[in-house]
């Protein structure tokens, strides 16, 4: 690298260090220790739900209610215990159709196993078996991720895993146990995003441009996200999930936990943006090292606008997706359609929509510029990212011949054509060898 370069990343560097104390001493002093929840000595413990699985069904019809919008239709079910003191013996149950999915003989149930008040034990129907379908949904998509992504999906798996983790060890319980959710969600945030992109994409400048890209933007959001939600008067109670959870965790800070959600969604589609812009700018920087910085910011910018267009569109879908069944109850209701606005319940999904959005346009030409400032420092001798043990001798195997194609002697070509020409030759190297992961390397893409 040239100084210009080496100065750039290690500026980067050291913000991410930086970043990763403060995530440390965060998680250090805000992770929960001792019983997150006070023990009630009274409270007698819950007992577990029992399996079963239906043997028979009859379906019986009942008075219909068009008010309530019930059937009245009942099912009279003879289920085989699986578990508990009564396994092995079948009882006989009657429930009421309506809110169960369509019942079969063969399905699985989970049961309350409990005595009324004349002494007589009663079973109930609570549940269905979803367990085995979830495992193998799961299983499903693991084993796409490692067959398609091979070791690269396989890193992308395990920081799947250390990012559960810390949502479920971390930032669940620190809430309960009364820290600031957004200060939890932040610090929690920036350790996954360390974490997972270093462990996916490989400690190089491209992955360090990204997460200082990331850790940019989330603070942009954080800071639109404080004011906006004061300033629209967001209380958090709109949501009945959050106002049970007010009831289970005393002095829980709903404003807060809005925030919270807000940034843990935000950054789960910002790493994908910055690692896609950090990566075109090196693939871009790849194809002719002779582009200067404002050549390869603009660019990679064409990209850039191409994805923000997308993810836009992505983030408003995801969010009206998840609030579909509240604008079918609005529509029907007749309500105006200024009034819906003006609601909390869907004012509080704007903020979240736009927000998100305004900080992951931010995001584009950070990375951007974070990226094309180190790209432009490397050597023209410098292997192709991810390649770290080229051959040796100009021009011979695919990163010699990457290089090459990165340095070929393109005069009399205006910039378009030079570009497209570069390109070509780097994918045609690249085709020879394209996945730098199986030969050990830092594998950036």
């Amino acid at each position: 690298m040239s100084g210009l370069g080496v100065l750039t990343h290690r500026r980067l560097v050291g913000v991410v260090v930086v970043i990763g104390v403060a995530a440390l001493v965060g998680l250090a002093v805000l992770w929960p220790r001792g019983p997150v929840l006070p023990e009630d000595d009274d409270a007698p413990p819950l007992e577990d739900l029992i399996a079963g699985e239906i043997h028979a069904v009859e379906l019986v019809e009942g008075e219909a209610d068009d008010i309530a919008g019930i059937s009245g239709e009942l099912a009279l079910l003879e289920v085989d215990v699986l578990e508990g003191p009564d396994a092995g013996t079948r009882v006989e149950l009657e429930v009421n159709t309506d809110g169960f999915p369509p019942i079969a003989p063969g399905d699985r149930v989970l049961m309350d196993r409990t005595t009324d008040v004349d002494g007589e034990l009663r079973y109930f129907i609570t549940d269905f078996q979803r367990l085995p379908t979830l495992f193998l949904l799961l299983g499903l998509f693991v084993v796409t991720v490692l067959v398609i992504s091979r070791w690269h999906g396989l890193r992308s798996l395990l920081g799947l895993g250390l990012s559960l983790f810390l949502v479920v060890r971390f930032v669940v319980p620190a809430i309960i146990a009364g820290s600031s959710p957004p200060v939890v969600a932040l610090v929690g945030a920036m350790a996954i995003m360390i974490i997972t992109l270093y462990l996916t994409h490989g400690v190089n400048e491209m992955t360090t441009s990204a997460i200082v890209g990331t850790g940019g933007a989330l603070v942009l959001t954080v800071g639109l996200g404080l004011l906006f939600i004061d300033r629209g008067r967001i209380t958090g109670f709109a949501s009945d999930d959050a106002v049970f959870a007010r009831f289970a965790v005393e002095n829980l800070d709903l404003q807060g936990l809005v925030l919270a959600g807000l940034i843990i969604a935000a950054l789960g589609v910002l790493d994908d943006v910055t690692i896609s812009q950090a990566s075109t700018v090196f693939a871009l920087h790849d194809t002719d090292r002779r582009l200067n910085w404002s050549q390869l910011f603009s660019r990679a910018m064409r990209v850039g606008r191409d994805h923000i267009a997308s993810v836009v569109n992505t983030l408003f879908l995801a969010y009206t997706g998840a609030s579909i069944a509240l604008l079918l109850l609005f529509y029907t209701g007749g309500v105006p359609v200024l009034e819906i606005l003006n609601s909390e319940v869907l004012a509080e999904e704007i903020i979240k929509t736009i927000v998100g959005s305004l900080g992951l346009i931010a995001a584009v030409p950070l990375t951007t510029a974070l990226a094309a400032s180190v790209a432009v420092g490397r050597g023209p001798d410098a292997p192709p990212l991810g390649q770290r043990h080229p051959h040796h001798g100009h021009g011979h195997g695919p990163v010699g011949g990457a290089v090459e194609a990165a340095q070929e002697d393109l005069t009399g070509l205006d910039e378009d054509e030079r570009a497209a020409r570069a390109w070509q030759r780097y994918l045609e190297a690249r085709e020879a060898d394209p996945d730098p992961d199986d030969r050990g390397g830092s594998g950036a893409r």
